[in-house]
């Protein structure tokens, strides 16, 4: 009956009666919209009910949201108004579904918003679109809960009211995109505006120093006293340091866009929470130690090269071991991830697995150490901000949690986050947390 239903939406035609290619819908304008017969007042219904539910979950959403993107999407944890801004974004995706269109009267504005709120608070774009995907699959869950009490909803009701929030969600991608890249060109305005001033000052007494040289009306002792060469010369240097200090291949990259201040502990704990399902299908455990090291590093780059060299471990793991991701201080210009296996062994020996991780840690500007029983990523960073040790370690199982934490497969939280009263670094949340909802 469901087929029945979708034949009737969409008059298919093939070239051939027994053709095996996909059938295409028959289009006659470039213009014609993707639904072709108007919705059932019994689907409109249906719809409404589904965005009313959702608005109704708005702020459960968000919270369990604002707690979970500190660690998935490494959203600053000094922020207040995560909660309300994603209560915002879920009401209006909720709008989005009740309108008779695909879209309610504030999605982009609040999109623009959250893309210059991402990058005034120093996260890149990779994670404030990733912290988008996350409130887009809560969402998306809560809409399948919806549906399930619904008895009359079809498979087919309920694709589509997933592809309005899909479409609604994609315009909210793009206006947050929007928002991050102008906020970031308006920084860069402001910043070579600033360069400007700081240039002209030396350059200007530069050029007030050799016009006075150059200047015959003026005696010749005069033209050429000591304190015209000095002068000529100590801003001249300052112009050099200028040059070196704020036009260098450091400082020429908005930070943004390839480094932020993140806990090399809180990404590694989203890695982890990833690699939940693998580490589950091989009875393995992913250990995430308590010293707490805060940088300012590329993320990304650190995410991407963290996921592959654990998911390569778990690939030769098996049950029952244990993988303990473990962090050091560095030198101010490094600093260091380490990966042990128990029983004592290389986490990963596959010489094609070591080739590719060492390629990949060079491509990040980082370095691949590998001994006996244990790898070492060495990763650039600008500097230390926080040291903290916490006495107890995090820990991923598949087997068993605490009764302070939400049971999920592959993922245990041992770590109580009383203990780091000393730190000024907010305790990032426990990777342990159910599935988005």
């Amino acid at each position: 009956m469901a087929a029945g239903k979708i034949a009737a939406r969409h008059e298919l035609v093939t070239d051939e009666p027994d053709a095996l290619q996909p059938a295409v819908p028959r289009t006659t304008s470039a213009h014609q919209p993707d639904r072709l017969v108007p919705e059932t007042p019994a689907f409109a219904g249906f719809r409404v009910r589904v965005a009313t539910a959702l608005g109704v979950r708005a702020k459960d959403i968000a919270a369990r949201w604002n707690t979970q993107s500190r660690t998935v999407a490494l959203r600053d944890e000094t922020s207040e108004t995560g909660e309300d801004v994603a209560s915002a974004l879920v009401t209006s995706l909720a709008s989005a579904l009740a309108s008779d269109g695909s879209t309610s009267d504030d999605l982009v504005a609040l999109g623009l918003a959250f893309g210059v709120d991402a990058f005034e608070h120093g996260g890149s774009l990779h994670h404030a679109l990733k912290a988008l995907d996350l409130l887009s699959a809560m969402t998306l869950y809560a809409v399948e809960l919806v549906v399930a009490d619904e008895a009359e909803a079809t498979a087919v009701d309920g694709v589509h009211v997933s592809r309005r929030l899909q479409q609604a969600a994609s315009l909210l991608a793009l206006a947050a995109t929007k928002g991050y890249t102008q906020a970031m060109g308006d920084a860069m305005r402001s910043r070579f505006r600033h360069l400007r001033h700081d240039l002209r000052n030396p350059l200007g007494t530069i050029k007030s120093v050799l016009a006075m040289m150059d200047d015959e009306t003026m005696p010749a002792e005069a033209r050429t006293h000591p304190r015209f060469r000095a002068m000529a010369k100590r801003n001249a240097g300052s112009l050099g340091d200028l040059i070196a200090d704020r036009l260098s291949d450091v400082e020429a990259v908005v930070p943004a866009l390839l480094q932020q201040s993140a806990s090399l502990r809180t990404v590694a704990s989203g890695v982890r929470r990833d690699l939940r399902a693998e580490a589950e299908s091989r009875s393995a455990t992913v250990v995430v130690d308590g010293a707490r090291v805060r940088v300012m590093v590329d993320a990304v780059g650190l995410e991407l090269m963290l996921h592959e060299l654990l998911l390569a471990a778990l690939h030769e793991a098996t049950a029952g071991d244990e993988l303990s991701v473990g962090f050091g201080d560095g030198d101010g210009e490094r600093a260091t991830v380490t990966l042990r296996c128990k029983p004592d062994r290389s986490p990963v020996t596959n010489p094609l697995a070591l080739e590719r991780l060492g390629a990949l840690a060079s491509q990040m500007g980082a370095a691949l150490e590998t001994d006996t029983h244990i790898m070492t990523l060495l990763i650039p960073v600008r500097r230390v901000e926080l040291t903290v040790t916490v006495p107890a370690a995090e820990t991923a199982s598949p087997k068993s949690a605490p009764t302070n934490s939400a049971q999920v497969p592959g993922t245990r939280a041992t770590m109580s986050e009383a203990c780091v009263s000393t730190s000024t670094e907010s305790p990032a949340p426990s990777s342990a947390s159910r599935p988005p909802s």
